[in-house]
């Protein structure tokens, strides 16, 4: 049997009609946002519509949670009504927004200007606003922020490039704090888990907050996820790895998340279209394949959704995908007049 396709494993489609390029659940919703600024809310159980909005574009980061909606886009940080997704407050940044996190009463935004002159970043800052809109205070650096999470006990934590690189440790009582790592290479990516925050470098090592790291394999770490007790990481190259093992897949890792139902963990990989292949303490076979690029990614509990460079999500519910693994439909004899009906389907869904 070949692999099967996401389409067919999905247990609904949704299109925001332009590159997603953000996403998110939580409250029992799903927030997608689009490179061209739209913005879309469904029900994350059955896919439901509930609101629309379009907002200047691209947007960059959404954090959903304890009823709350703030979206980066632009040079903007915006607050929306989760109930109707009108706008509640927009503040200006300087540059392009990058990140927004909302943690306790405090929202955090990172900022970034480019200079085109030198082909580089040139100054990044970081704001903090109350849930108002009112700004805290703000702190700016020479350094682009590549990842931005929360503390494990208070504030945010802002993974660095050159020239510093390391980290910064932000509270509104103490400021944005510098920080050096063991791995003195640029951070490229960061994930949060029950221990803490790893950092994913340049030169593909692996660092914690607490002063370990781990060699990887010479190549850009591009994703990296925590995953109960565990946790594994993307390159580049196509190199999918652990603390203790690593194997090839080719292409570019994208994303790595939880498989849905929390057994194990997919690595999303991009070459001549995309595959996502199984971990489970190493690289299994070939599971399901998609002709488009995947951009973003999130995951509760028994569902990961993934969204595309077109602007389709696909929530991948783990009871569905037992259920289509189990009848081994792969998809791949779907005749043209099928594939224009499924789609008007997910269409009329929408």
């Amino acid at each position: 049997m070949g692999a099967l396709t996401l389409g067919t494993v999905a247990s609904f489609v949704r299109d925001l009609g332009g590159a997603c390029t953000s996403v998110v659940m939580g409250d029992e919703l799903l927030v997608g946002g689009s490179h061209e600024g739209m913005v879309m809310c469904w029900s994350s159980t059955t896919g439901e519509k509930y609101w629309e909005a379009d907002i200047d574009g691209p947007i960059s980061s959404i954090s959903l949670g304890g009823g709350e909606l703030f979206i980066a886009s632009s040079s903007s940080i915006s607050s929306l009504s989760v109930e109707t997704g009108e706008i509640l407050w927009q503040s200006e940044l300087e540059g392009s927004s990058d990140y927004v996190f909302r943690r306790g009463d405090v929202v955090w935004a990172c900022s970034s200007v480019y200079e085109i002159e030198v082909s580089d970043y040139v100054e990044s800052t970081l704001w903090a606003f109350d849930r108002g809109g009112s700004l805290l205070n703000r702190w700016s650096f020479e350094e682009k922020c590549w990842f931005l999470g929360p503390h494990s006990l208070e504030g945010v934590v802002l993974g660095l490039g050159r020239p510093r690189c390391g980290y910064l440790r932000a509270t509104i009582n103490e400021g944005a704090v510098h920080n050096e790592l063991s791995v003195d290479s640029p951070v490229t990516t960061g994930a949060v888990g029950p221990n803490g925050v790893l950092f994913g470098h340049s030169d593909g090592k692996i660092s914690d907050i607490h002063g370990s790291s781990w060699p990887g394999v010479g190549e850009s770490v591009r994703s990296l996820s925590i995953i109960g007790d565990a946790w594994a990481y993307g390159t580049e190259g196509g190199s999918v790895g652990s603390d203790d093992w690593n194997e090839e897949v080719g292409g570019s890792i994208d994303v790595i998340v939880p498989k849905p139902g929390n057994i194990g963990a997919w690595a999303v990989s991009w070459g001549e279209g995309t595959s996502i292949h199984g971990i489970d303490n190493s690289l299994k076979s070939l599971e399901i394949s998609h002709p488009s690029r995947i951009n973003v990614s999130t995951h509760q509990e028994g569902v990961v959704v993934l969204g595309d460079e077109k602007g389709v999500i696909f929530s991948i519910n783990a009871d569905f995908l037992e259920r289509r693994i189990a009848e081994g439909d792969s998809g791949e004899d779907e005749d043209d007049r099928s594939a224009a009906l499924r789609k008007k389907l997910r269409s009329l869904r929408n």
